[in-house]
């Protein structure tokens, strides 16, 4: 699975865990479906990763990381994505599939303009929520919270109608 980082994600990653080139060999290609794009962003003084998938934009929140815990980032990961597909009532076939056949993550800095446009709505939601609800970063829970942030509508860049990240993500 590739994490595609932006810049100020990728240079907090520990340096085994990053790819020295970009993949674009066929299978690059062809684990296409695995790819997230991630983005690093503070949050009232909080370090919080967003991840939206590339094709179903299906968001993750993983929330409140200090310095070891980009060192382990791969276990934040799989805890919030494994959580988050039960939290948002996907068939228990669809979790145990992801749970059994999850990858380790490798990390990279490219990049798809429509996905981080996905990233920054995204942002942009958390922190009026936070602000709205007068809550703290380090209150919310992380799998609630994305699996909310993948149950509305998303528009994608070249697709005529919205789509429904959770949704997509069960097909």
């Amino acid at each position: 699975m590739i994490l595609h980082c932006t810049k100020k994600l990728y240079a907090k990653l520990p340096e085994s865990a990053k790819i020295a080139e970009p993949v674009t060999s066929s299978i690059g290609t062809q684990a296409h479906w695995l790819n997230r794009h991630a983005h690093l962003v503070t949050m009232r003084r909080r370090q919080c990763i967003i991840a939206v998938h590339d094709a179903t934009r299906f968001t993750l929140l993983i929330p409140c990381l200090t310095k070891k815990d980009f060192g382990n980032l791969d276990w934040h990961f799989n805890d919030v994505f494994i959580s988050t597909l039960l939290k948002s009532d996907m068939p228990s076939e669809l979790v145990n599939v992801a749970a059994t056949n999850y990858q380790p993550l490798t990390f990279d800095t490219n990049c798809n303009r429509s996905v981080q446009g996905t990233m920054n709505q995204v942002t942009q939601e958390i922190v009026y929520g936070l602000h709205h609800n007068r809550a703290s970063v380090a209150d919310i829970c992380a799998y609630r919270y994305s699996a909310d942030l993948s149950h509305r509508p998303c528009g994608v860049k070249g697709q005529k109608d919205y789509i429904w990240p959770d949704r997509e993500m069960a097909k």
